[in-house]
């Protein structure tokens, strides 16, 4: 299983989900981190879980609607990030089902990791009991 991480890794406040992936992958072997940027043509398949920082959250969150990330209009290429790569994929009827974990901006690494880790073995035993 892949789980796609977002983030800039030259950017602090856009940088932790990449510096939490070794953490994450000592957890949780068998799965795939897997680091990938929404301007390269990023393509997610049905069910896929990506993990990316998030700006106005107090903990790690689960998300199941793009439409909580398509508050402001995108003005320059600057502003294309993963939430206007998302909805340009739902607009041409590309978009699988997926769930977004997101990473508050600002959090604690050590926090951050330990929330992450909750929320994707919930996501992960129930995948494993829907087989």
């Amino acid at each position: 299983m892949n789980v796609y991480i977002v983030g800039n890794p030259l950017i602090p406040k856009d940088s932790l989900p990449v510096r939490l992936m070794p953490g994450l992958q000592k957890k949780f072997p068998t799965v795939t981190f897997q680091p990938v940027d929404p301007n390269e043509n990023f393509m997610p398949e049905e069910g896929s879980i990506i993990i990316d920082s998030v700006d106005g959250i107090r903990n790690v969150t689960e998300f199941h609607d793009i439409g909580v990330f398509l508050t402001t209009k995108s003005v320059s290429p600057h502003d294309y990030d993963l939430g206007f790569h998302l909805a340009f994929l739902s607009k041409v009827h590309k978009l699988p089902s997926l769930t977004i974990v997101g990473v508050p901006m600002g959090i604690d690494g050590s926090v951050a990791l330990a929330e992450l880790k909750q929320i994707l073995r919930k996501l992960f035993d129930k995948r494993k009991n829907k087989s």
